[in-house]
């Protein structure tokens, strides 16, 4: 499959960061974010992305099952429930961000086509690794943070709100130590929604 330009800049390769975009097909490495597509909301379009998502709650095990569900498939329905609406950036970023980042995102990741479903692991990645932080955490950039999260978050650190919970994780094979790794899952507004490495806002 090709994949479309305006996609690929989510896959990085290194020994320390790595990015591997929804449907990007890359080697592996350390914490670092991930992405995938389509569709605006109509109140038919909410009502299905509320239910693509009423078996994830907004705590620890409902973070833990969305990331299984979706490093086992990926479904275009599910994908799509998380893309962010005006209000979660509001929600997340201090005003001044809050907008670039809406801008960022439905340009460079949400507004590119859609993509057929595909497991966000690879194959043999069966195992997955979570770490969480609040914004709170972030801001400080405790030393939880600097171990679980990519380094760019420091750039953006002071650009968070308090109040909310940032997740990171990967899927492994069994005994190894880098695999598929993302970023950037936020429970918000009643929703879970997916907005990874956010520093890279700052260089549109």
């Amino acid at each position: 499959m090709r994949i479309p330009s305006s996609w690929r800049w989510w896959c990085l390769s290194g020994a320390s960061v790595l990015g591997i975009a929804f449907l990007v097909s890359c080697s592996a490495a350390g914490k670092d974010g991930d992405a995938d597509s389509s569709g605006k909301g109509s109140p038919s379009a909410s009502r299905s992305s509320s239910d693509a998502q009423d078996p994830y709650p907004g705590d620890d095990k409902g973070a833990r099952a969305l990331m299984e569900t979706l490093g086992e498939d990926g479904g275009t329905g599910l994908v799509r429930s998380l893309r962010p609406t005006a209000a979660d950036y509001r929600a997340l970023f201090q005003p001044d961000f809050a907008g670039q980042a809406e801008a960022f995102y439905e340009d460079s990741l949400w507004g590119t086509s859609p993509q057929p479903p595909r497991p966000w692991a690879r194959y043999g990645q069966t195992e997955l690794r979570m770490w969480k932080a609040t914004t709170d955490e972030i801001r400080a950039w405790t030393p939880v943070v600097r171990s679980n999260f990519p380094g760019g978050y420091a750039q953006v650190k002071d650009r968070f709100r308090a109040g909310l919970t940032v997740y990171t994780w990967d899927y492994t094979k069994p005994g190894a130590e880098r695999g598929m790794a993302y970023n950037g899952l936020v429970y918000v507004n009643g929703h879970w929604a997916f907005i990874p490495k956010p520093w890279y806002v700052l260089r549109k």
